[in-house]
């Protein structure tokens, strides 16, 4: 080992050549040939030694590249021991990048990888490389280069024979030594203008588009995979090849990205990870309402600023412009369709939208610009923006299934596990079951929700909000935690939950007769064909019959039975007062809704109220009628199933309207005819006693009788009230 002083190269020649320059004195060159510098890093670096007079005996010639990359610094110390590589060290592949060396001299002139990788394997023979070392390439006059090694391969030593040496089928490694059978290949660098063509010794020569070490797990994003792998599939297929051979196909690359869905299924976070993912240029983030100006024209002038950069570096690199990524957040604000939401205003978001189409996909397109626009209403996008050639991948984002449920769970719970904050018996997969439905959003809300509670363990209330000294030893967030949030703080907005459903069944069914059973059983069967079969259109059925018979109790009592996801009330009570339109938009927005989820039910309730029939008249709403029949009737998209349930008591007036035909099935709902009814009803309630119940038989004797199960239970708590104030 010998110790020596680092010093500066003597001359450029030699700083060009990649090799330490020291004295005959300190190094024999016929017997080392190369050296591991050691300094106080973890591991050494390895260099190949060249001999000059022109450095003093002592001390080692460093160019200012090897001095960066091995950390050393001018009149520093090192020690430098000779290094012997094995047989099995010789590289087979080496893939470096490369970029200009002077940022200030970038041209966009062609430069021929073929001729770059012999000129490589020339002017480096025989010199050892370590992944991560840079080299400065001097390549047809002086034009230079800087070179950082991305990887090697070794060759396979059984297969050497002189000039007929074969390379094996590839083991990285992290350092070795260049031959004459070294393939070169020149990648170019992450951000980098450099013109690479051709291909070097057979390998194209490109960069790729996508980071080497990106993980979607690590960007936070989770659930997300097919429509990440659709994306990849469609957006950035053509990006992943050589600039030649997308010119021989005939290829254009895609240039816009529309990820629409619900709120809080992770578009935008989607769209502001990819930025990191992609070797692009720094993203432009922008929210649709920023782009707006009161001022004639500053609208159209915030559009064309997105676009100024990359038109720049096309008409100066053309194809070899590096690419632009544009995130545009709430696209919906700027980029409504035309001519249809702007009459009679100013027209200034129909000359934003143009702006929009003549950069994307003017007379001057961009061919290195990629847009990504997030939606929740894909319906509001002009049809010119969605056409092939614009933004002509779209992705839904959807409500993530139950493997989807479980990877957020996972992220959103890394860092308690990473401090064992979170108790053993959690159990992701079982939340992951009982969150159907659940955004991610949802599912982060509910993880923090259960990280309260379990603090407000710890939280002194009777004296003053004080917090236990030693909770932060003491918190785990336990599964039971979890369960609480589930129970009071966090509901799916695509869900049962905000409906209170359990009001109508609060009291219960009561079987008074086999026809409840046999229609609930019904009820099962229809849900259980929703779910098994095929289709392609809602399965519906309407329950019929006098007021008060319990068809709403009944539709509910089925609805919650089925345990599907998604159960919403379409009631009259809840659009008292609105006018035709935004009876039909409401009733649309439940039918939409419906169709974010796998599997969904609709209890439409009352139907003759929502459409606002009076026998007086008689009178209705058309537009009402209309808009439910369409509905009802309604393609679904693959993958999804939809069960619709009706209640009316005007079965004769419905079936005149013809809205009794949409549906696939009719079933009767009875009132109590006979006094065995009566009986089944209050020994199920429990209102009388026995010897009362034989007195309310005697007194009604042989009447018939008609009445329903709702009025006959007002009746018999009024009774129940009288005797007890009698």
């Amino acid at each position: 080992m010998v110790q020596v002083k680092v010093s500066k190269c003597p001359s450029d020649k030699l700083s060009l050549s990649n090799c330490l320059i020291v004295n005959e004195n300190d190094f024999n060159p016929e017997r080392v040939k190369y050296v591991e510098v050691r300094t106080n890093a973890p591991r050494g670096f390895v260099f190949t030694i060249k001999v000059s007079e022109d450095i003093a005996p002592g001390s080692v010639g460093f160019s200012l590249v090897q001095r960066k990359w091995a950390s050393v610094q001018l009149n520093s110390l090192v020690d430098m021991v000779p290094y012997r590589f094995s047989e099995g060290s010789f590289l087979s592949n080496i893939t470096v990048e490369a970029d200009f060396l002077q940022k200030a001299k970038a041209n966009s002139e062609a430069y021929d990888t073929n001729k770059m990788a012999e000129e490589f394997t020339h002017q480096f023979l025989d010199q050892a490389f370590s992944v991560g070392q840079q080299a400065v390439f001097a390549f047809q006059d002086k034009k230079y280069l800087i070179l950082c090694v991305k990887s090697m391969e070794v060759i396979d030593v059984s297969l050497l024979g002189g000039s007929d040496a074969k390379a094996s089928q590839g083991t990285n490694v992290s350092i070795g030594v260049v031959t004459r059978n070294t393939q070169v290949l020149f990648e170019r660098a992450e951000g980098s203008v450099l013109n690479l063509t051709g291909t070097a010794k057979g390998k194209a020569a490109t960069q790729s588009i996508i980071s080497r070490d990106w993980d979607f797990t690590k960007l936070g994003i989770g659930g997300l995979d097919k429509e990440f792998s659709n994306i990849i599939r469609r957006a950035f297929a053509t990006r992943l090849f050589p600039p030649e051979v997308v010119d021989k196909l005939g290829l254009r690359h895609v240039k816009g990205i529309l990820l629409h869905g619900p709120p809080g299924t992770g578009k935008t976070l989607m769209a502001r990870q990819i930025g990191k993912m992609l070797n692009t240029r720094e993203p432009k983030i922008i929210s649709g309402p920023e782009v707006l100006n009161k001022y004639v024209g500053e609208s159209e002038a915030n559009i064309r600023k997105l676009f100024a950069e990359a038109e720049e570096e096309q008409k100066k690199f053309g194809d070899n412009s590096g690419l632009h990524l544009i995130i545009f957040d709430e696209f919906d604000a700027v980029c409504k369709s035309r001519y249809m939401y702007n009459s009679g205003g100013t027209g200034v978001q129909d000359s934003v939208v143009n702006q929009l189409l003549a950069k994307i996909d003017g007379v001057e397109q961009l061919n290195n610009v990629l847009l990504i626009g997030m939606t929740n209403r894909r319906d509001l996008i002009d049809d010119a923006l969605l056409r092939p050639g614009r933004l002509e991948v779209q992705v839904e984002i959807g409500l993530p299934d139950e493997n989807g449920r479980v990877q957020i769970l996972e992220i959103h719970t890394a860092k308690m596990k990473e401090h064992k904050l979170l108790a053993p018996d959690v159990d992701l997969p079982d939340l992951a079951a009982q969150t159907k439905n659940f955004t991610g959003a949802e599912i982060e809300g509910l993880v923090r929700a259960a990280q309260s509670t379990a603090m407000n363990r710890f939280i002194q209330l009777k004296t003053n909000f004080e917090i236990d000294p030693e909770a932060a030893e003491k918190i785990v967030i336990r599964q039971e935690d979890f369960y609480h949030a589930l129970e009071y703080d966090i509901k799916p907005a695509f869900g049962p939950a905000d409906d209170n459903l359990d009001v109508y069944v609060a009291n219960g069914i009561v079987p008074w007769s086999n026809q409840v059973q046999r229609i609930l059983d019904d009820g099962r069967l229809l849900f259980d064909q929703t779910r098994t079969q095929d289709i392609t259109a809602p399965i519906t059925v309407l329950l019929e019959g006098p007021v008060g018979c319990g068809k709403t109790a009944l539709a509910v009592q089925m609805a919650l039975n089925s345990d599907f996801p998604f159960v919403k009330m379409c009631s009259p009570e809840n659009m008292i007062g609105f006018i035709e339109s935004a009876k039909c938009q409401t009733i649309k927005k439940i039918f939409d809704d419906a169709d974010k989820s796998e599997l969904s039910c609709i209890i439409v309730d009352d139907i003759e109220r929502l459409l606002d029939y009076v026998a007086i008249g008689p009178r209705f709403s058309n537009t009402v009628l209309q808009a439910l029949l369409v509905l009802l009737k309604k393609k679904l998209r693959k993958g999804r199933k939809l069960t619709v349930i009706g209640t009316t008591t005007c079965r004769d007036v419905l079936e005149t309207m013809g809205i009794v035909e949409a549906f696939n099935t009719v079933i009767h709902v009875s009132s109590l005819s006979s006094i065995d009814h009566l009986k089944a009803v209050f020994q199920e309630v429990k209102l009388f006693d026995a010897d009362e119940i034989k007195q309310i038989e005697r007194n009604i004797g042989q009447q018939r009788l008609f009445v329903g199960i709702k009025k006959l239970l007002v009746m018999a708590e009024m009774a129940v009230q009288v005797s007890l104030y009698s």
